[in-house]
């Protein structure tokens, strides 16, 4: 079984409010973008992989500016247009049985090892989607780690055969990321992402009252398991 891996991060093309088209917005996103995914992605033990990034269109020259300020990505990692994305995709995928769409926001982490669990990863025959429930989030201003468990998080990874996600085939989420869980899926138990809480956000009142906070060396452990 061949499979082609995607790793599909929407930038700025989909959000609640229109300041993600300013220079301001792009260039915070950006740091964290460089700052905590791309080291994600270049820790990866198996490079087999390409990443998208989807901007949109009328922000390019924004995006080309901010890029420029940072050390020069892999060749595994692209920004790109809305409609160049789809041409690229579909030609990467050519000669492959199976296409693993992998979701992540542009300010997240996966574990080290996750590209390399699904390049070993034998999904049933009628899988749609495989599912991270578990993780962690991590305060970056306070430099606090705790564990999480989501239903059905944005952490997941979309299974299409080759030929039907060429001749159009998309898969439905109902209400968005939550609705990936309708899907005929499979688990993944361990916990493979790690959530960020940036800007004036801080750990969750209930997560704060669990006490389930991890001490600063297992923090810098875990931190350890998703970037180099």
């Amino acid at each position: 079984m061949k499979k082609k891996i995607i790793v599909n991060i929407v930038f700025n093309t989909f959000g609640f409010t229109e300041d993600r088209f300013t220079e301001k917005w792009i260039n915070n996103r950006m740091d964290l973008f460089m700052n905590y995914t791309v080291q994600s992605l270049k820790s990866q033990t198996n490079q087999d992989f390409l990443t998208l990034v989807r901007y949109d269109d009328s922000t390019k020259q924004l995006i080309e500016n901010a890029i420029s300020k940072y050390e020069k990505l892999p060749n595994n990692i692209i920004f790109t247009g809305k409609k160049e994305f789809y041409q690229i995709l579909s030609q990467s995928i050519k000669g492959f049985d199976y296409l693993y769409l992998v979701r992540i926001d542009s300010d997240d982490m996966y574990h080290k090892t996750y590209i390399n669990q699904l390049h070993k990863y034998q999904h049933k025959p009628e899988t749609e989607v495989i599912i991270n429930q578990n993780g962690y989030l991590y305060d970056i201003t306070n430099q606090q780690v705790a564990p999480i468990h989501y239903e059905s998080p944005s952490f997941y990874t979309l299974i299409y055969k080759t030929e039907d996600y060429l001749n159009g085939k998309r898969y439905t989420l109902p209400g968005g990321h939550a609705g990936a869980i309708t899907l005929k899926h499979e688990i993944i138990s361990r916990r493979n992402f790690l959530n960020l809480i940036t800007g004036k956000n801080t750990l969750p009142k209930n997560i704060l009252n669990k006490g389930t906070i991890l001490s600063e060396k297992e923090a810098k452990l875990i931190l350890k398991e998703f970037r180099n």
